[in-house]
């Protein structure tokens, strides 16, 4: 590991077969049978309560992995921003053809047709506009039929259909150039074969880390799932929807799930697992969205997306406003206090405060502004974030009409209770996850990076892009697991075991050196 590096993979949960891919939606073998291609989906990064789609540059939550036939490795992996439709390969070049894109459910049919050169690994979009390309087939060497669609519904209505067939004939396939390629007419319909379908493993929304080794993880269709010290897979609690949060007690007997069934139905089921056994005690249902705040103590509070928020124990009600998935995720570890994001404005996203309930009087005590420069006065979105060293370290973004701007990701640094911000860290992506090894902050971006930072300071203590077996992986939740280890969940599905670079914060080395 070098001074740069932040940590080194040392385990991988709930790999298996074509695991980079997601969800799978089609394959295809290349004439030789060497290869493999598999076409997937790892979903949106969102669900009801807390969505990390933000970046200042075009998301890509698809993939298409090409495996070895004989063995199932990985070769190569290719993301995309649209879902995977077609794949073909050459007849005789080593390249395969992707034929991706969708809908926009307003006006415009999106994609590519993505030429993939299995020597060197490099993708290249080929389109000038982008039209969604839905089937594909080699008829000889320099010519691939495509079925591709028209820009827009006006397009559309003019030629009484939204896809035209298309003959494509490049003389060398291997050195055709970015966006050189014009699609203006329709040509012959090519024959296409149905594809099959898989589900798999994916979204890893919260992660645990227990004191004798165990790995708690929920994540689709799993509300929560316990792994052994060893690697092995003890228990399993199945969700019909996406396991979304996971809160273990202090003495690790038991631990609080919430599962969420997806936005055609929305309800959401709370429950108790013990954590010996995976026996289950269920503890609330409801016919809408809600989300779980805890505090040092394991004091739980259940808030939906709106009417009052609920706290367990002691039993208490009180109204926090309406809860939207962008404005309000406020999920705290180590509070000392039951805390939370209250919009103040004329609308429940507008003028948010970090407020706290207290026990005592059963209400609420508004604490300090989300926004730290009054002066700036920006619409700022909520988090993960954590105390550390008697401090709140949490992640925010910066609302912009044109999406996330580069630099409009931040991570900051606020005395409690009065919000006083001593240091900020920006970023081009959205922040998935947080936490703490002593002094050092860990944050984890949709960009598949992991950020080291110093709690005293703010400054960069390293920083790396997350891989499993050479391929990037985004990390999607994270939980510290002693001194020197992390344990993250993938938007794939999988759960890393990482060992962590030890390093000294600003404090530590000024003691020593006095």
């Amino acid at each position: 590991m070098t001074d740069s590096e932040v940590l080194t993979v040392q385990q991988v949960l709930g790999d298996g077969r074509f695991a980079e891919v997601g969800e799978m939606r089609l394959t295809e073998t290349d004439p030789s049978g060497t290869y493999v291609a598999v076409g997937g989906s790892l979903g949106s990064p969102q669900w009801a309560g807390h969505s990390v789609m933000s970046s200042s540059e075009p998301t890509a939550w698809n993939r298409v992995g090409v495996y070895r036939a004989d063995t199932l490795e990985c070769v190569h992996l290719v993301s995309l921003h649209w879902p995977v439709n077609a794949l073909a390969f050459h007849p005789e070049l080593p390249i395969l053809a992707i034929g991706s894109g969708s809908y926009d459910g307003g006006y415009f049919y999106e994609g590519e047709l993505t030429i993939l050169d299995l020597e060197s690994g490099r993708a290249t979009s080929l389109l000038h506009d982008r039209r969604e390309v839905t089937e594909l087939r080699w008829r000889n060497h320099h010519t691939l039929e495509a079925k591709i669609s028209v820009l827009n519904e006006d397009d559309e209505e003019d030629l009484g259909s939204p896809t035209m067939a298309a003959t494509i004939t490049v003389p060398d396939w291997r050195a055709v150039k970015a966006r050189s390629l014009r699609v203006d007419g329709p040509a012959t319909t090519p024959a296409v074969t149905p594809v099959s379908r898989e589900r798999t493993r994916r979204q890893v929304w919260a992660v645990a880390a227990l004191s004798d080794g165990r790995i708690l993880a929920s994540l689709e269709h799993v509300a929560a799932e316990c792994w052994s010290a060893d690697g092995e897979r003890e228990w399993s609690v199945p969700a019909s929807g996406v396991g979304c949060q996971l809160f273990v007690d202090r003495e690790e007997d038991t631990a609080v799930l919430a599962t969420w069934s997806g936005w055609n139905e929305s309800t959401s089921i709370v429950e108790r697992v013990r954590l010996a056994d995976g026996q289950v005690e269920p503890l609330r249902t409801f016919d809408h969205p809600v989300v779980l705040t805890t505090d040092a103590t394991g004091q739980l509070a259940i808030r939906p997306h709106s009417g009052p928020t609920e706290v367990l124990s002691p039993e208490s009600r009180f109204d926090l406003g309406d809860y939207d998935l962008f404005n309000h995720f406020f999920d705290i570890r180590r509070a000392p206090a039951l805390v939370f994001l209250q919009g103040m404005g004329p609308r429940a996203h507008e003028d948010k405060w970090v407020v706290a309930f207290d026990p005592a009087r059963r209400r609420t005590e508004r604490l300090f502004p989300l926004e730290w420069d009054a002066a700036q006065g920006r619409h700022l979105f909520g988090g993960p974030g954590m105390f550390v060293d008697g401090a709140l370290v949490h992640a925010t973004a910066i609302h912009h009409g044109a999406g996330l701007l580069p630099g409009n990701s931040c991570v900051v640094r606020r005395s409690y209770p009065d919000g006083k911000a001593s240091w900020v860290h920006h970023a081009d992506h959205q922040v998935t996850a947080m936490d703490t090894i002593g002094y050092t902050v860990y944050v984890a971006y949709n960009s598949g990076e992991i950020v080291a930072l110093d709690a005293t300071d703010g400054h960069e203590l390293g920083r790396q892009h997350l891989q499993v077996n050479g391929h990037s992986v985004v990390p999607l939740s994270l939980s510290a697991a002693g001194p020197d280890r992390l344990v993250i969940g993938t938007l794939d599905g999988r759960v890393l075991v990482c060992e962590t670079a030890r390093r000294e914060s600003y404090a530590t080395r000024a003691a020593t050196a006095q």
